[in-house]
């Protein structure tokens, strides 16, 4: 790919395409940038290239002639697609990177003070790109995002097209946590999922991370459901549990989410807690609907849980799981009332509450012999 940057500062471009990655791509062929310097083409005495505006206002106004100049000298035969960085073009994503690595060549246009006159944007066809809602001093630090971006999509350019497929955005979403060696650092430990070698389950942990961090800091790029039916179902289940949360924080209780994998492991705790062995097949049994375990009062009902009793009025059950949601909630303090039908154990899963409609079932961990 070839890109060609027309600017009046190109020693604001070249280190940047001198070094790291972009600059490896340069030495191996795999990307010709070249910076062109628009006073080059000027016909002023003084080699100025811009004036005051028609109109009057603040700030200046590059000249039509030196970029009209200059672009037929790179590009006669239109070959390039060319791009104006400017603040009211469309906004760079990664859909619209990957565009544009999509051609063969760029031109990239870096405007400066307030603008360049809109003849030499008309009669060179430019479209006009913006990497974002904000005014920069001019188009140079736009016009080295716009090839970054571009250019790690260039095959060959990261080495591994895995590098690109799982960035942030490429796949919809944002991308998950990523960590590295010592598996401990200063008592932070990494994730055991990312540590035992199943990928089955790590891929599970990454989508569910990318399915949070977007639903909390960019619930906009979920407009579109995941394709995926696992990532449908994960999506549905994390939003529910935000509402709870949500519901949870306006009586002005903190509350937080459990990971989906300690959601689905929490019916199988619970019953080995809870139950007897002797009792646990029926309690399966009993409890569970379509292969999700949920009926949990059923155990009581039908006397799987020994020494059920009322619950004590100091009793604080902070970890609260929703069976129809599928989500495991965690408080701060206070209760879970308003959740409607829960499962409630304390920290140390020694006491449980089970509520459902307008019934409520206490009952206290049983020993369970070897």
């Amino acid at each position: 790919m070839r890109i060609d940057v027309l600017t009046l500062f190109p020693e604001m471009v070249e280190p940047v395409l001198s070094g790291s990655i972009l600059g490896r791509a340069r030495a191996a062929g795999l990307l010709d940038v070249r910076t062109a310097q628009l006073r080059d083409w000027t016909t002023h005495r003084q080699r100025m290239t811009d004036d005051y505006p028609f109109g009057g206002g603040a700030g200046m106004v590059m000249y039509a002639q030196p970029i009209v100049d200059a672009v037929q000298a790179l590009d006669p035969g239109h070959a390039a697609r060319r791009i104006y960085l400017s603040p009211r073009g469309r906004t760079l994503t990664q859909r619209v990177a990957e565009e544009l690595a999509g051609e063969e060549r760029l031109l990239l246009l870096c405007g400066h003070y307030e603008g360049v006159d809109q003849r030499a944007l008309d009669m060179c066809g430019f479209e006009e790109l913006s990497i974002g809602d904000y005014v920069l001093t001019g188009g140079e630090l736009g016009a080295l995002v716009v090839i970054d971006a571009v250019a790690r999509l260039v095959p060959g350019v990261l080495g591994s097209d895995e590098s690109s497929r799982d960035e942030s955005f490429t796949t919809g979403l944002l991308e998950y946590p990523q960590y590295t060696r010592p598996a401990s650092f200063r008592g932070m430990n990494v994730p055991d999922v990312l540590l035992q070698g199943n990928h089955a389950d790590i891929h599970r942990w990454r989508m569910e991370q990318s399915l949070r961090l977007t639903l909390e800091r960019r619930p906009d790029l979920l407009g579109d459901a995941p394709a995926d039916e696992d990532a449908r179902d994960m999506l549905a289940r994390l939003c529910a549990g935000a509402d709870a949360v949500e519901a949870i924080a306006a009586r002005g209780v903190n509350a937080e989410c459990a990971s989906l994998a300690e959601a689905d492991a929490f019916p199988k705790h619970w019953i080995e807690a809870f139950i007897p062995e002797q009792n646990r097949k029926a309690a399966k049994r009993a409890c569970s609907y379509d292969r999700q375990l949920k009926y949990f009062h059923r155990a009581f009902e039908r006397g799987l849980v020994p020494g059920a009793a009322d619950a004590p009025d100091d009793v604080e059950l902070r970890l609260i799981y929703l069976p129809e949601k599928r989500v495991l909630i965690r408080l701060a303090e206070g209760s879970a009332e308003g959740l409607g039908d829960r499962v409630e154990i304390d920290e140390t899963w020694t006491r449980t509450r089970v509520v459902k409609g307008n019934r409520t079932w206490f009952a206290a961990k049983q020993e369970v012999s070897e």
